[in-house]
């Protein structure tokens, strides 16, 4: 499936509030939690401990990681990978891992 049909997804099932687990591929659940603040048609805002300030995450950077995310699911892309193409790959692996989950184990 195309991105947009996963970021149309994201933006109607994430809402503000939502609590999402730290997730890894390697590691599965790990630490802590984030808040989601704002989900707007451009990027996701949100509150986690150790961040200053809220964290805007655009909708780019979760196309980045979407492009990468069958192969770092598999194993086949590492964590680091994602980092280094994004700063918000924490945040935006876990919040993949929940819609995955809130769709059926498939992304849209």
């Amino acid at each position: 499936m195309p991105f947009v049909n996963t970021w149309n997804t994201l933006q109607n099932q994430l809402r503000q509030g939502t609590v999402i687990r730290n997730w890894t591929a390697h590691g599965g659940y790990l630490g802590d939690s984030f808040t989601v603040v704002n989900v707007s048609q451009n990027y996701v805002e949100v509150d986690t401990p150790g961040a200053t300030n809220i964290q805007r995450i655009p909708q780019c950077d979760f196309q980045i990681v979407y492009n990468l995310w069958d192969d770092y699911c598999l194993g086949r892309v590492k964590r680091y990978e994602i980092r280094d193409e994004t700063r918000f790959s924490k945040y935006i692996i876990s919040i993949l891992h929940w819609l995955q989950n809130n769709c059926g184990g498939q992304l849209p």
